[in-house]
Order: C-alpha cells, then structure tokens, then sequence
C-alpha cells in the first residue's frame, strides 16, 4: 500500500513513520528461515511519501497557503487553490488512484471496521488539515471530483469527539491502526484479527492477558490459562470478553435494527474446512436456499465443493446458529489459461432473519483478508457496487478485463475487481467462472 500525507509540518511524521511496527512495514524483511539468503524477503507492505502543502502554493515569495475567513472571526482558513493543485499533483504521482481521507472532527468516526475497510485499498492520500480547516468549497469539489472518476468518494474522517490542533497526529493513528492490519506487517498473521473490536473476537472487547511470573506480589495467573486444555482456555478467553465488553462498552453489544448499530459485534466469523463435513454442508446450503427465491444459489455451491472448485469458505455464526456464508472459488483467465491466484467472492448468502445488520458486510471482508493471505492475484466479484466498492473493488473494465459470457450485457457494470499488487498482475482478457456458474439459473 502506498499512503501519501498532505500537511503544513511533515517533520512531525519522521519519528512515528520511522518507528516499531510502521517502520517494519515499509522495509524489505529477510526470511526467518533463511536470514542470510538476500533472495529470500518479505517485501515491504507499504510505503510512506509526506508533502508539505506550502510546495503548491501560489504566492511564491511567501509560500502562504491560508487567509483569514469571510464574514470575520478567529483563525485561518486553508485556502482552495493550493490543496487542490496540491491532492491532484500528488495523485497524478503513481498510476494508483488513491483513496483521498481528509481527517475533520466533522468525518465519519475512526473504527476498527472502517480501517478494515481502508486497508483493503491500494493506496490512501490523507490530508491533514490545520488552523480553522479548509475552506468548504474545495471539500466538495475534491468530493465532486471523486465521485466523477469513480474512485469512491472523498472520505472525510474524526478520531474522536475532540478537536487538535491540527489534523497530523489523527493521520498517524489512521496509518498506524491501517497499516498494522496490511498481511505480513505485524509478525504473527492473527494478531490483529483478535484485536479489540476486530472479527476474531467478534467486534468485542479483547480478553485480559498474562504471562511470566505465574505469581506476582500475590496475584496468581488464572488456573485455567497454566491448564492446557485448550478448549477450556478458549471459553475462558470468550467468557471474559463478554463480560469486559457489558461492563465498559455495552453498546457495542447493541441489537437494534438500525444497520449503524449492527449485530455484526455478535457474529462469529471462522472457517467451515474444506470440503465441509456432511453435518456442516447442510446448514450452509440450508442458508443459501433461503437467502434466495429459489434453491439454484444452494445447488451451485454444492456443484462447487463436488468439484473442488472452492479454495476457501467463510461462514458467521450468531448463538451457534449459522446465519450467513460465503465462498471464495477458482477462475480461470480466457486467452492465459489457468493463471495462479484468479478467484471469485461468490456466492454470498445472508439468512433473511439477519439480513441488514452487517453479517454480509463482515463475511465479504473476511474473504478478502483471506484472499490476501492466500496471496491472491486478484478477486473478481458479480454484485451491487455500491456494496463492493468500501471493500475495494473497481469495475473490471477499468482493469480491462471482460466479463464471462454467461455474465448479460445489462450486469456488465456488476462484474468488478480486486487486484493485489504483491502478485503478479493478471493478464487483461475474458475471465471465466468455475464452471457450475455457467448453469446457475438467473
């Protein structure tokens, strides 16, 4: 991932960016196994590119970017031209078009979904506003704009329900909360999946940890953490993070109907095994049947697993109840043959019971967390766009890939893409779909 940083004071990032984990991050890092091999690295995961905004200015002598507001009152105000010179320059510096974050105490709240969210895009271009902020009328053409080119729409983005001085130190929590999410970042793949408010604990707050002395001034370590019975431990674990999560932040535990307050924090996201036993096969089909108006969806995933066309499948759970699935199966390339990494989202079943409340929403960025993990050259996808896009897809046809023909010219703006650029880029061409989807009945 490349991230750009518009600001008044890049000297402020030079410590953060080149500290820990987000230091670790943007540099090569030798295989473990074979620490003296130089051909054997893990590529860095990202990289960092901090613009002074006064380089745009259009007061050459002193380099002024603000004035003070119309109608009278304290402060400056950011003025139009330079941020716009400035966010456009910067995005004509990689082919990548960037999503564009302004970070404002007026955004949308920073939380761990939204960073998901964000990590799933191939570059991020954060601008830091300062003094009184930026003068409304370049906000909403950098949005107008944006939403022209298709890119996803200017994001605007608070860390919290306070005001700084400026917007540099949010931009470092939203890099560091981003990028600590990026596959091979952080030294163990799970770390982050069962964060505090993360899928692996179901959006709930972490349990407590311990470690050596198993005695310290008189406080043991819980018996059953030095048991090893693992199954106990694992209950323990989910016992006490229930528990943190009613006592401190109950409303994350919410089940109102409204899809911001989502029951997704109660949903369990894990992997079914390949092939699914019988005894978990059913449900799974069950889920699909009555996701959709007829049972075609169900019989295609059990064509799926019979072929062994899937190459992983996600499943969420809500009070050990299967409420949603999806899969991720091969594809293959038209004019290349099979090329290695090529896979589809689909299909994705939500059961009508639990629909809206972001268990799809949950299930789909599971299977492109994973999709990265597998390193995967790309994930194409036949859906609403207005839902896929926060995940990261773009229309195929940008990337100039054509859709199946089983695909109907009038869906041909549903197919859509996710590449991953650690993968060798997927030749342009005629994509196609395992091949149970060319008798799904639409």
């Amino acid at each position: 991932m490349r991230i750009d940083v518009l600001t008044l004071f890049p000297e402020m990032f030079d410590g953060v960016l080149g500290s820990s984990i987000l230091a670790r991050a943007s540099r090569d890092v030798p295989d473990p196994a074979a620490p003296d091999d130089p051909s054997r690295v893990r590529p860095a995961v990202a990289s960092y590119h901090v613009h002074q905004l006064r380089d745009w200015s259009d007061d050459p002598k002193h380099a002024r970017v603000d004035s003070p507001p119309y109608g009278g009152g304290p402060g400056m105000v950011l003025r139009c031209e330079p941020v716009w010179s400035a966010v456009r320059g910067i995005a004509a510096m990689d082919p990548t078009p960037p999503r564009r974050v302004l970070l404002t105490p007026k955004g949308r709240p920073l939380t761990q979904a939204l960073c998901e969210e964000l990590a799933q895009e191939q570059r991020l271009l954060l601008v830091a506003g300062h003094y009184e902020g930026l003068d409304q009328r370049v906000v909403d053409r950098l949005r107008e704009d944006d939403n022209t080119s298709g890119d996803g729409g200017l994001l605007e983005v608070s860390v919290g329900d306070y005001v700084l001085s400026g917007g540099e130190l949010p931009a470092m929590t939203l890099i560091d909360a981003v990028v600590r999410l990026l596959p091979g970042a952080l030294g163990h793949a799970e770390s982050a999946h069962r964060d505090s408010f993360s899928p692996g604990v179901a959006r709930r707050l972490d349990h407590p940890h311990y470690t050596r002395p198993p005695d310290w001034q008189g406080h043991p370590v819980p018996d059953v953490l030095l048991s090893g019975d693992h199954a106990a431990i694992d209950a323990w674990r989910d016992e006490q993070s229930r528990r943190l999560t009613a006592e401190r932040r109950p409303d994350l535990l919410s089940t109102g109907s409204d899809p911001s307050a989502s029951t997704a924090p109660l949903i369990v996201i894990r992997d079914t095994g390949l092939p699914p036993p019988k005894a978990e096969l059913d449900p799974l089909l069950a889920v699909h049947a009555a996701a959709f108006p007829t049972d075609a969806e169900a019989q295609l995933v059990r064509r799926l697993f019979a072929g062994h066309d899937v190459l992983f499948s996600v499943a969420a759970d809500r009070d050990d109840q299967l409420v949603g699935h999806v899969l991720v199966s091969a594809m293959t390339h038209e004019h290349g043959g099979s090329v290695r990494g090529l896979a589809a989202l689909a299909p994705l079943a939500v059961h009508p019971d639990h629909q809206r409340r972001g268990v799809g929403t949950a299930l789909a960025r599971e299977a492109v967390r994973q999709a990265r993990e597998h390193r995967l050259a790309a994930l194409f996808v036949l859906g609403d766009p207005d839902f896929y896009r926060p995940l990261g897809f773009r229309p195929a046809a940008d990337h100039g890939y054509t859709p199946p023909e089983s695909v109907p010219p009038e869906h041909h703006h549903a197919f859509q893409v996710l590449p991953f650029p650690h993968r060798r880029p997927v030749p342009p061409g005629r994509v196609r779909f395992a091949g149970p989807f060319d008798d799904l009945d639409n």
